[in-house]
C-alpha cells in the first residue's frame, strides 16, 4: 500500500458513496431548476415580444445568475439580505455589481421604484414564519410590474404552514394556496422538480383567489385546467404524512437525548397540525353530512310568517359595523363569537351589544355549502374557542352540527334561547326548543340557556340561570340631557301584532294627557270611529341610528307588551337617557330597583293601566329630571354587573 494514502475502510467508502450520490442528486435537482426557470422566462418573454426584467429572490453568489444572463434579451437582476453572500456574484460578473445585484434588510427598499416582469425565488423562503408568508406574499408581488408574474420554486405544498424540524438548520414549509393574497391566481406545478412545487402568482384584476395546475412551464398563465382550493389540499395529504412521520421521528430522537423542551415544543406542535388538518378533512366530507341533515327537516303550516329579507342578503357577515358599533369592549370575552341572523333585528340587537366577535348569517334562505364552509373556516380562524348561537333555525342547526364535526372539543357550542313559552303555540316554536335541548343532550350543544325566567323548569338541560341582555354602549354625546325641553312626543317601536300589543299602546297614548306626538313604525288601519286625536307620525321600518335618532326626540318609549322577554327598545332607550315602559320581566333582584318599579307595569293589556304609567313617568320626567335620569344611570350598571356575571358563568359552565 503506498505510503500516505488513507486507509480505506468500509465506513469510509459508504460516506464517499453517500458524498457521491447527494452530488448527483444535487446536480440533477439543479438542471431541473434551471430548466423549469428557462422555459418559464422565455414563455413569457415570448408573450410580451420584448426585453424581460428579471429580479431572483435571494440570489447569493449567483447559482442561477449563471444561466440566466445567458438568455437573450433578459436584464438579469439580484437580491440577497447578505451583502457577503453575493460579493462572488459582484467579482466574477462586473458588468452587474453596480446597477444590478442589490442586498438589504428588504428587497423593496433595496430595488427602489424599479419594477420587474419576473420575479423568482428558489428555495428561499423556508426561514419565514408561517404567520408571516401571506403578508410577505402580498410584499413580493409589489415588486412586479402590473402584467408580471410571481414564481417560487419552494416546498412541495402542505395543507397548512408547519415547521420541518428534520431539515438541516430547519425550517417552515409553507401552505401556499391558502397563503395566496385576494385578487391573485396562483398555478400549482407539482414534480417539476424533485423535492420541490412550482408555483406561479399572478393578479387576475378581480376579486377572490383563483387556482390552476400548471400545465407546464411553457405555459404558465395556462387557465384551463381550474381546480379548487379544497383538491389542492387533498393534494397535499401525502405531504403532510410524511412531515408527521418525519416529526414523530423527531420526537423520539430527542427524547433519547432527554431534550424534554424539544419533545414538549414537538409533541404540541404535532398534535396540534394534526388536528387543524383532521378539521380540514372534515370541512371537505361536510357535503354528505348537509345532504343528511337537510334530508330530515320537517315542515311546520302554522309557523309564523316570516319577514322576507331584500334579494341578494349576504350568507354571513363577520364583525359588521352595524354588529360591533355599540358592543360592550371586555377583554375578558375576547375568544367568544356570537351567532345571530341578520334578519332578526331584536335577537341582532341583543347578540350586538354583549362583548366578543360577530357572525350574522341569513335566516331567510338557506345558505350553500359554500357558504357553511366558508362560515366555519372563519370561526377555525378566529381564535375563537366559544360560540355563542343565538336563537334557532335550520340554518343556525347545520352550523352547530356542522362546526362541531369539524372542531370536535376543541370548541365550546352554547345556544342561547331569545322567546317565551307563550310562542309554543306555534308549533315550529315549540320543536324548535325542543331541537335545541335534544342537540344538548346528544352532545352537538355543550349548554343551553334561555333569555326568559323559569325556561330550565321545563328540561334539567336547561342553564338554571338568566342570562340578561346589555344594553348599547353609547357615548356621553349620544344620551339625552335630561334638561332638555319636554317634546310631548312617544314613540311605539314594536311592529303591530298580538304579542306586542300595539293597539293598546296606541289608544294609551291618544289618552295621556301629556302627549300630543305619537312616533309609529308599524303599518295599521284604525276606523273612522275610532281616528286619533293625537298626531301619528309614521316612520318607515328606520335603521338603527335611525331609531335611536327617533328614541331622542321622545319623552316616552311604549313597549306595553303582552309576552315578553327582555325588550330591547327599553334597553336601548335606558341608555339613550330615555324612560320605556313594558311588562313584567322577571328579572329576580332587578325587579326591586326603582326604575324596574317605575316603569314596568302588569295590566299591558288595559289602557287605563298603560296610560297611567305614561303619565306617572313622563311627569317624573317633568317634574324631577335628574332624579329620573339618576335612577336610569343606577339602574344600568345594576343591570350590566348582573349581566356580565351571569354571562361569564354561561361562557364557563
Amino acid at each position: 500500500m503506498s505510503k500516505g494514502l488513507p486507509l480505506w475502510t468500509p465506513a469510509a467508502g459508504r460516506a464517499q458513496w453517500e458524498a457521491g450520490i447527494a452530488d448527483a442528486q444535487g446536480a440533477r435537482i439543479y438542471g431541473q431548476q434551471e430548466r423549469v426557470l428557462s422555459t418559464l422566462i422565455r414563455a413569457e418573454q415570448k408573450r410580451l415580444d420584448r426585453a424581460l426584467s428579471v429580479l431572483e429572490l435571494g440570489c447569493g453568489f449567483g447559482r442561477h445568475a449563471a444561466y440566466v444572463t445567458r438568455l437573450s434579451h433578459v436584464q438579469y437582476h439580484g437580491y440577497d439580505a447578505s451583502e457577503s453572500m453575493t460579493e462572488p456574484l459582484r467579482r466574477e460578473a462586473p458588468h452587474l455589481a453596480k446597477e444590478r445585484i442589490f442586498f438589504g434588510e428588504d428587497p423593496l427598499t433595496a430595488v427602489g421604484e424599479r419594477r420587474f416582469d419576473v420575479v423568482f425565488s428558489v428555495a428561499t423562503l423556508l426561514h419565514t414564519p408561517g404567520d408571516r408568508i401571506s403578508s410577505l406574499l402580498e410584499r413580493l408581488g409589489r415588486l412586479l410590474s402590473p402584467d408580471g408574474v410571481l414564481v417560487l420554486v419552494e416546498n412541495p405544498l402542505v395543507p397548512t404552514s408547519v415547521w420541518d424540524a428534520s431539515q438541516h438548520p430547519g425550517g417552515w414549509l409553507h401552505a401556499f394556496a391558502d397563503a395566496l393574497p385576494q385578487g391573485w391566481d396562483l398555478h400549482h406545478g407539482p414534480g417539476l422538480v424533485d423535492g420541490q412545487d412550482v408555483y406561479v402568482l399572478k393578479r387576475h384584476g378581480g376579486e377572490g383567489r383563483r387556482y390552476f395546475q400548471l400545465t407546464g412551464p411553457e405555459s404558465p398563465r395556462d387557465e384551463s385546467r381550474p381546480v379548487t382550493l379544497e383538491a389542492l389540499r387533498e393534494r397535499a395529504m401525502p405531504q403532510f404524512l410524511a412531515w408527521a412521520e418525519r416529526a414523530s421521528k423527531s420526537l423520539s430522537g430527542a427524547a433519547a437525548t432527554s431534550a424534554e423542551a424539544k419533545v414538549e415544543e414537538l409533541t404540541a406542535r404535532l398534535a396540534a397540525e394534526t388536528e387543524r388538518f383532521a378539521r380540514r378533512q372534515r370541512l371537505q366530507a361536510l357535503s354528505d353530512d348537509l345532504a343528511r341533515l337537510r334530508a330530515s327537516r320537517v315542515a311546520f303550516p302554522d309557523a309564523p310568517t316570516a319577514y322576507t329579507p331584500p334579494a341578494g342578503i349576504p350568507g354571513f357577515l363577520h364583525n359588521a359595523p352595524l354588529d360591533t358599533r355599540w358592543a360592550a369592549v371586555m377583554p375578558r370575552f375576547g375568544k367568544l363569537m356570537h351567532v345571530f341572523h341578520q334578519e332578526w333585528h331584536g335577537i341582532r340587537a341583543a347578540a350586538g351589544y354583549m362583548p366578543g366577535q360577530k357572525l350574522a348569517i341569513a335566516c331567510e334562505r338557506t345558505l350553500d355549502e359554500r357558504e357553511l364552509r366558508a362560515a366555519l373556516e372563519l370561526v377555525q380562524r378566529s381564535g375563537c374557542d366559544t360560540v355563542i348561537v343565538h336563537s334557532y333555525s335550520p340554518n343556525a342547526r347545520d352550523f352547530m352540527v356542522l362546526l362541531r364535526r369539524t372542531m370536535g372539543s376543541s370548541v365550546r357550542i352554547l345556544s342561547l334561547w331569545h322567546g317565551s313559552s307563550a310562542q309554543f303555540h306555534y308549533s315550529l316554536e315549540l320543536d324548535y326548543f325542543a331541537q335545541l335541548v335534544d342537540l344538548k343532550r346528544r352532545g352537538v350543544i355543550d349548554e343551553v340557556a334561555t333569555v326568559k325566567p323559569g325556561m330550565h323548569l321545563l328540561s334539567s338541560d336547561i342553564f338554571p340561570k338568566t342570562v340578561i341582555n346589555l344594553p348599547p354602549r353609547v357615548s356621553d354625546a349620544e344620551r339625552t340631557s335630561p334638561t332638555r325641553r319636554m317634546t310631548r312626543a312617544a314613540l311605539i317601536p314594536t311592529p303591530n301584532d298580538w304579542r306586542k300589543n300595539f293597539f293598546t299602546n296606541l289608544f294609551a297614548c291618544q289618552a295621556s294627557t301629556r302627549i300630543d306626538d305619537v312616533y309609529v313604525t308599524a303599518s295599521y288601519k284604525l276606523p273612522e270611529a275610532l281616528k286619533a286625536r293625537r298626531r301619528i307620525h309614521h316612520v318607515a321600518r328606520p335603521s338603527r341610528t335611525e331609531l335611536f335618532e327617533l328614541v331622542r326626540r321622545c319623552d316616552i318609549v311604549l313597549n306595553a307588551s303582552l309576552s315578553e322577554c327582555q325588550p330591547m327598545t327599553a334597553l336601548e332607550a335606558l341608555s339613550l337617557g330615555i324612560p320605556c315602559v313594558h311588562g313584567t320581566l322577571s328579572m329576580g333582584a332587578l325587579d326591586a330597583h326603582p326604575y324596574q318599579r317605575l316603569s314596568q307595569i302588569a295590566g299591558v293589556d288595559s289602557v287605563e293601566a298603560v296610560t297611567a304609567a305614561i303619565e306617572q313617568v313622563v311627569s317624573l320626567r317633568e317634574r324631577a329630571p335628574e332624579e329620573l335620569a339618576g335612577m336610569m344611570a343606577d339602574y344600568a350598571r345594576a343591570l350590566t354587573a348582573e349581566a356580565v356575571d351571569v354571562l361569564g358563568e354561561f361562557v364557563q359552565s
